[in-house]
């Protein structure tokens, strides 16, 4: 895949942010095993949580009913600024340099977002994610399984680029280890018929107190 096209990836995004709103910002209502995860996930983390690729705000929200206080990121602005209307509080920022202090925040949601970085870049991200969590502090990472990538040049009929890399439970998990985090949870699950037909990843993870 050009390079170009991940160079690209950010106004994408700003592009389709209304319209990516509209389709999957209610998503989670038709995911009742996602809500029950993010629940257990809020009610076992402190505050802060950061909700990382956020989009419009729709994990991180399901986050913030269990009770906790949430921080969207995402590197569209344009997501960012929905998000902010949903969340209260979401900047807009870029997974491999996290404008967050290291140690900060008790939770990281990252649902769908490690994906738009290379492969190569996997481990800078899940190091990052590592550097923000405080001691005892817990992430719960998604992605598509997978190899290669799966590109797109007409992303939600807007006309404008998409790409995403596939992974591996394997590669999430050496990627965590590296990074000095323990894996609490792994899980498969197939897709539900509204979604994309790849395999879902989840890996539960905390950074040793």
């Amino acid at each position: 895949m050009p390079g170009s096209t991940w160079e690209r990836l950010r106004e994408s995004y700003d592009a389709v942010a209304d319209a990516y709103e509209a389709t999957f910002g209610d998503e989670l209502a038709a995911k009742p095993a996602d809500r029950a995860r993010l629940a257990a996930f809020a009610a076992a983390v402190g505050d802060p949580v950061v909700d990382l690729g956020c989009g419009p705000g729709q994990v991180g929200a399901a986050v913030r009913d269990g009770g906790r206080s949430v921080l969207g990121l995402d590197f569209s602005p344009a997501m960012a600024r929905l998000a902010a209307a949903r969340l209260g509080a979401a900047t807009a920022g870029d997974l491999r340099a996290l404008p967050v202090r290291s140690a900060s925040v008790a939770g990281v949601v990252a649902f769908y977002a490690l994906i738009h970085l290379r492969r190569e870049e996997l481990a800078t991200g899940v190091a990052e994610i590592a550097r923000v969590l405080r001691p005892g502090g817990r992430a719960l990472l998604t992605a598509h399984e997978g190899e290669g990538t799966v590109a797109t040049e007409d992303f939600l009929g807007a006309g404008v680029p998409f790409v995403a890399t596939l992974l591996s439970l394997d590669e999430l998990v050496v990627a965590a280890e590296a990074s000095g985090l323990g894996v609490v949870a792994t899980d498969r699950r197939p897709p539900l018929p509204q979604e994309h037909p790849t395999v879902r990843l989840t890996v539960e993870l905390v950074r040793p107190a």
